[in-house]
């Protein structure tokens, strides 16, 4: 059963494709904004965005040092718009149900975590990974790359 998504939780390559114009997947992101309910952070995705927006390979010259990452998350945050939201009931046994069946791969327990604290939290989780249609009970909005 999926429930209603109150609000939306962008994975990291959601809020990276908005937030760095020269992103392949920019124009993608902003018209997918229009479709999103409280857009929302969760640590992971906060530390993500941080540790990629750092990360010289990810950002090429535009690479930002700790303070200045910090200043472009802030700007999002305090905009009114996006909220942050702390780990839900529940979040560890529905993490530990998903690892149960699960083989491992590069990106499972970052997908897993972020499905968990979706499923837990009452949220749609907007990625452009398709792999999260994988997760039947899970509410998710798959953006299409810009071709």
């Amino acid at each position: 059963m999926i429930l209603s998504a109150t609000a939306d939780l962008l994975d990291v390559n959601v809020w990276l494709a908005l937030a760095v114009e020269g992103h392949p997947q920019h124009k993608a992101a902003l018209k997918a904004w229009s479709q999103l309910t409280r857009p929302c952070f969760c640590r992971l995705t906060q530390l993500g965005f941080l540790r990629l927006l750092c990360n010289a390979h990810v950002m090429g010259g535009a690479v930002l040092e700790p303070e200045a990452a910090w200043a472009s998350y802030a700007q999002l945050a305090e905009s009114g718009v996006v909220e942050f939201v702390e780990e839900p009931a529940g979040l560890d046994g529905r993490l530990k149900q998903l690892a149960a069946r699960a083989k491992a791969s590069r990106d499972f327990w970052t997908d897993a975590y972020l499905a968990a604290f979706a499923r837990c939290a009452g949220l749609r989780l907007v990625s452009f990974d398709s792999g999260f249609t994988g997760h039947k009970d899970l509410a998710c909005l798959i953006l299409e790359p810009d071709q």
